[in-house]
């Protein structure tokens, strides 16, 4: 029978959960009561769990986006998992005194260009749920840690090389186009773009959208008059289509992934 060493001193550890698994379910309550069964003292920190079904590029964007507000120490729960109950693997990282799982689909590529640490889980799935991993497998390694346990007690070092790689594309930024992919739409409606902010300097300048809208470069939301559609500089790192107390995404029928084209049409707006 295994053994697991612990470090007492983590008495308090937080641990963030990232999903697709909406809350309409009770698969997120799960998920929290079998790492509160395991680790009691534990405190539990909902990134997200509204992950597009199935869309590991969301995901590692949200991720990516968030990762360096939590503190030292902290476990970081990734399940958008299409491939579960396959032969795909699960994988743990470790950054700065913060630890990562995820299976081993992409949704860390991220780390890769980072000094991370890495191992490859060996996880006993043969009397577990093969739809269900998240609760029954990702659950009690994160628990083990949040109660010390070493990242080695869990499978084998892995070389950066041997995970799965899939980069976030970034957009195609020309000085009169610009060609970007929606990563995600929040609860506002606000659509945020694969356009990292710096690349595109907000200059007053006007785009039109394929359809013909057109688009207005702002600093705040409060800046777009009614329905105006404006390119702001948003909170995660990136750019953002939005307007202003509404939701940009209906107002286009925007989806998470969608790509969109944007032409410049003057130079300055006065």
């Amino acid at each position: 029978m295994r053994t697991w060493s612990y470090n007492v001193e983590l008495m308090h550890p937080v641990i963030a959960l990232l999903t697709d698994f909406g809350h309409q379910d009770p698969y997120v309550g799960q998920m929290k009561g079998a790492l509160l069964r395991m680790a009691p003292h534990a405190r539990i920190v909902d990134l997200c769990h509204e992950v597009q079904p199935h869309n590991i590029t969301q995901a590692s964007f949200l991720l990516q986006a968030s990762h360096k507000h939590f503190p030292h120490e902290c476990i970081f729960v990734n399940v958008v998992d299409p491939g579960v109950g396959s032969t795909r693997s699960i994988l743990l990282a470790r950054l700065e005194k913060k630890s990562y799982l995820a299976p081993d689909n992409g949704l860390l590529s991220f780390l890769l260009d980072e000094p991370a640490s890495w191992w490859r889980i060996a996880a006993n799935s043969s009397d577990v749920s093969r739809t269900f991993h998240g609760r029954d497998i990702f659950a009690g390694i994160a628990a083990r840690l949040a109660l010390g346990a070493m990242p080695e007690s869990f499978g084998f070092p892995l070389s950066p090389d041997k995970v799965v790689r899939t980069a976030m594309s970034q957009g195609t930024i020309q000085a009169d186009a610009l060609d970007c992919v929606v990563l995600h739409v929040d609860r506002f409606g606000n659509c945020l773009l694969n356009l990292p902010i710096g690349k595109v300097p907000i200059r007053r300048r006007t785009w039109t959208l394929d359809d013909g809208r057109k688009v207005v470069e702002a600093s705040t939301y409060a800046e777009l008059a009614p329905s105006q559609i404006g390119l702001l500089e948003g909170s995660q790192g990136v750019m953002e289509l939005a307007v202003n107390q509404d939701s940009c995404a209906r107002l286009l029928e925007i989806v998470p992934g969608q790509p969109l084209h944007l032409t410049r049409t003057d130079t300055r707006r006065p």
